[in-house]
C-alpha cells in the first residue's frame, strides 16, 4: 500500500503527480521509487497518451482515495487525443485502460514544431501555483507539442529538453526547474486562437458532428475545394498545403501537411481521422473555433457562384470559353453551374448575337456593332 499519494492539483498532469510523490517518499534513486510504484513489474509512464501505470499504482492506495476515471479524464491527456475517435473505439481504449493494460495508441506525435521534444510549463503558471499551493506542477495541456502558448495567460511556453521515453527512468518535478521567462519573438495571429482550440478539444465535451463537417463547409467557402460542380465537393489538397505554408510557416507545414493526399484529406473531412492536431490547425486556418466547428451545420458558400454572378453584374461581354477560363473551370461547367443555381446562361445570349451579326455580315447587311 502506498502512502503519502499525492492528491492531484487541477489541471496537474499524472507525471507531475508521480514526480511529487518521489519528491516526499525521500527516495534518492529514481529505480526504488519505480518498484515502490509497480511492485516490481515493467511499466512505463510519463507518456502522452495513459498506459497501464494509472490503474495499477491506483490498486495501490485505499478504496476511494483516487478514482480511474478521473485520473483519466482530469490528469492525462486521453480526453485530447480520443476526442475524434468513433464511440466503440473510445470505449474500447477507456475499458482496456481502467482494467490495467495499454490503450492500443501509438501514433502520437511528440515533436514540437520545431523538431524537438520537451516538457513544457507557463511562467505565471508557475508563480501562480507556487503561492496557491507551494510548488510548481506541470499542467497536462502545456506537454500537447502542438500547444506554444499557455491558454490561460497567452504567453509562450517555457521548455524543458527531454525526450518522452526518458520520463519512464527518472522524476523531473517542476519545481525543480528555475522558473524563467519564454523567448518572446514574433507573435503571429494564429497563436492565441490556436491555443484556445487545442484547449477547447482537451477539456470540452465535443464530438464529431453526424451527418455533415463544418471543417468542410469552411474549406469550401473560402477557396480551398476543387473547381468543379459537385453535389459533394472535394477539397483541394494543393489549394491546403499551399495556404498552410502561407499561414503558419515551413515548421508546421513540413511535420502536419508535407506528405498530405487525397485519401487523407478524404477522411479528415469525414470525420474519420483520429488524430486531433490537423482539425485544429486547419480549423483555426479558416477562422473556426471549437463551439462553430461541432456546431449547427454551417451554410456553404459556392465561390464559383459568387465568381459567376459577379462577372454578370459587372455587364462584361465575355464568350462561354473566354468566361470559363477566366474562372478557371471548363465551359462545360458554366451550364452544370447555372442549372445548378438556376441561372439564366448569359453567354449564350452572348453568342447568340455574335451569331447574329456574323449572319448579317455574311449576308451584306448593315453592319450591327
Amino acid at each position: 500500500m502506498l502512502t503519502y499519494f499525492p492528491t492531484p492539483y487541477p489541471g496537474e498532469w499524472w507525471y507531475s503527480v508521480l514526480c511529487r510523490y518521489h519528491v516526499r517518499s525521500g527516495h534518492s534513486k529514481y529505480a526504488t521509487t519505480i518498484n515502490e510504484l509497480y511492485g516490481g513489474r515493467p511499466m512505463v509512464h510519463g507518456r502522452l497518451i495513459p498506459g497501464g501505470d494509472c490503474a495499477t499504482i491506483l490498486s495501490n492506495l485505499p478504496p476511494g482515495v483516487l478514482s480511474i476515471n478521473d485520473v483519466l479524464a482530469n490528469h492525462t491527456l486521453l480526453p485530447y487525443y480520443t476526442r475524434f475517435f468513433e464511440a466503440n473505439k473510445k470505449q474500447q481504449v477507456w475499458k482496456a485502460l481502467r482494467a490495467g493494460r495499454g490503450s492500443g495508441i501509438t501514433s502520437v506525435r511528440t515533436l514540437m514544431t520545431d523538431g524537438t521534444e520537451g516538457l513544457k510549463f507557463c511562467p505565471n503558471c508557475y508563480l501562480l501555483d507556487t503561492r496557491k499551493y507551494g510548488e510548481a506542477y506541470w499542467h497536462r495541456v502545456h506537454q500537447i507539442p502542438l500547444l506554444g502558448y499557455c491558454p490561460m495567460h497567452k504567453i509562450p511556453l517555457v521548455t524543458v529538453p527531454i525526450k518522452f521515453a526518458r520520463l519512464s527512468e527518472v522524476f523531473l518535478p517542476l519545481g525543480s526547474v528555475h522558473c524563467q521567462e519564454a523567448e518572446h519573438g514574433e507573435k503571429a495571429p494564429w497563436m492565441e486562437p490556436l491555443a484556445d482550440m487545442i484547449a477547447a478539444l482537451l477539456y470540452g465535451d465535443y464530438a464529431p458532428t453526424v451527418g455533415y463537417n463544418n471543417l468542410h463547409t469552411a474549406l469550401i467557402s473560402h477557396g480551398y475545394g476543387e473547381d468543379r460542380i459537385s453535389r459533394y465537393q472535394s477539397i483541394d489538397v494543393g489549394k491546403v498545403q499551399r495556404a498552410v505554408m502561407e499561414y503558419y510557416g515551413g515548421e508546421i507545414y513540413e511535420q502536419y501537411f508535407s506528405r498530405l493526399s487525397a485519401a487523407v484529406m478524404s477522411r479528415l473531412m469525414h470525420w474519420k481521422l483520429s488524430s486531433p492536431d490537423r482539425y485544429a490547425l486547419l480549423a483555426v486556418m479558416v477562422g473556426l473555433d471549437a463551439d462553430t466547428l461541432f456546431g449547427p451545420a454551417l451554410d456553404v458558400t459556392d465561390l464559383l457562384l459568387e465568381r459567376l454572378l459577379s462577372y454578370k453584374e459587372a455587364g462584361v461581354v465575355y464568350g462561354k470559353n473566354d468566361l470559363a477560363a477566366k474562372m478557371g473551370i471548363q465551359p462545360g461547367q458554366l451550364d452544370s453551374l447555372a442549372a445548378k443555381y438556376h441561372i439564366e446562361p448569359f453567354w449564350r445570349q452572348i453568342r447568340q448575337e455574335r451569331n447574329r451579326c456574323i449572319r448579317l455580315l455574311l449576308t451584306n447587311s448593315e453592319y450591327c456593332w
